[in-house]
């Protein structure tokens, strides 16, 4: 370690966006979690870099995909100032063509800057093994460290409010609005069943009003065109957003089957477990091998809807199995074990 510093005293610069929902889970929690018991000043969390923080002198700079800084200027500064570089990537690089961020990537050659950064990081982490074998062709030292949640602490305790219905429950951004299509004809046979109708609200989380266009189309496709009893909450700070899901009893997670949505990792379904609620998902990557409701064919989400809205003990035993599941292989402090390993290690080879 740098200047006979013992592991223990490794000091790591995140560069890091406090709200966006990827930093936070990737680095800011994680960093918080990981340096518990140690001195304030080894890890610094800040959303710019200067030389003159680079002259306080650290171990690691820490970044997720990518930064403002050109190639040259990082490779400078790591020349000059002796730290090693960690990329993390919990996201593929090539987008969709209807993604709704596919022309500001294309224009911006926001792709090409992701693979240069992981290119010249001393050490490239990422969520899962299909991502790592994409990074692999890029740069040979990648590991897997997955999302994780602190389980029983702060907000991912399983507290929730009452309601005399149940919850149906989605979350996330206008990104997502193509998969919310594949919902639309789903709840509109759940909604054509009185029965059914009668004993569900839907309850939507992550609305921003710059997006509203787009999230009028998708809350039209997750409640019927607002006819369900429904809720809307508006996107919060990633250190209050498990709020909404307090509100909630089943998570319905769509996703498309795409080159793209199979690089993603399994966060929707690790937060729906922080509520020991059941998760009805599409059965794609990267919702595989996890105890959850798949969806084989469009007749399943009526199916599992039903199921689970009419059997409380089948909800409360398969929330239950979920939890178990998630805390067991996605405990974040367990995680952080792995984590602090390969920090550690490639801080070993500092100069």
């Amino acid at each position: 370690m740098r200047n006979n510093q013992n592991k223990l005293q490794m000091r790591i610069l995140a560069l890091a966006n406090v709200n966006s929902g990827v930093a936070y889970h990737r680095i800011v929690m994680p960093l918080v979690y990981m340096m518990q018991g140690k001195p304030q000043d080894y890890v610094k969390i800040t959303n710019q870099v200067t030389e003159e923080t680079l002259e306080e002198g650290w171990d690691i700079l820490l970044i997720n995909r990518t930064v403002a800084f050109d190639i040259p200027t990082i490779e400078s500064w790591r020349k000059r100032y002796g730290f090693k570089l960690v990329v993390d990537n919990d996201d593929y690089w090539d987008l969709d063509p209807h993604h709704v961020l596919y022309e500001y990537y294309r224009q911006g050659k926001v792709s090409e800057h992701i693979q240069e950064f992981i290119q010249i990081a001393d050490l490239c982490t990422v969520t899962h093994a299909r991502l790592a074998d994409a990074v692999y062709q890029l740069n040979k030292n990648v590991h897997i460290i997955p999302n994780g949640l602190p389980y029983g602490d702060g907000q991912f305790n399983d507290a929730k409010l009452p309601s005399d219905k149940v919850r149906l429950f989605w979350s996330g951004s206008d990104t997502h609005a193509q998969d919310l299509s594949i919902i639309r004809n789903p709840m509109q046979r759940i909604f054509g069943d009185y029965d059914l109708r009668s004993k569900v609200k839907t309850i939507m989380a992550g609305y921003a009003e710059r997006s509203k266009p787009v999230w009028d189309i998708m809350a039209a496709a997750f409640t019927n065109g607002l006819r369900f009893d429904s809720t809307i909450y508006q996107f919060t700070a990633p250190d209050k957003y498990m709020g909404a899901y307090t509100d909630s009893d089943i998570s319905v997670i769509p996703l498309l089957s795409s080159g793209f949505n199979g690089m993603k990792s399994n966060l929707k379904v690790l937060e729906t477990a922080a509520k020991r609620n059941p998760a009805i998902v599409s059965m794609t990557d990267p919702y595989l091998d996890m105890p959850v409701c798949y969806v084989r064919t469009q007749q399943y989400w009526y199916k599992w809807v039903k199921e689970l809205v009419n059997d409380k003990a089948m909800r409360i035993e398969k929330g239950n199995e979920l939890y178990e599941f998630c805390n067991k292989h996605y405990n974040l402090k367990k995680i952080n074990e792995k984590r602090y390993e390969l920090y550690s290690s490639v801080c070993n080879n500092l100069p």
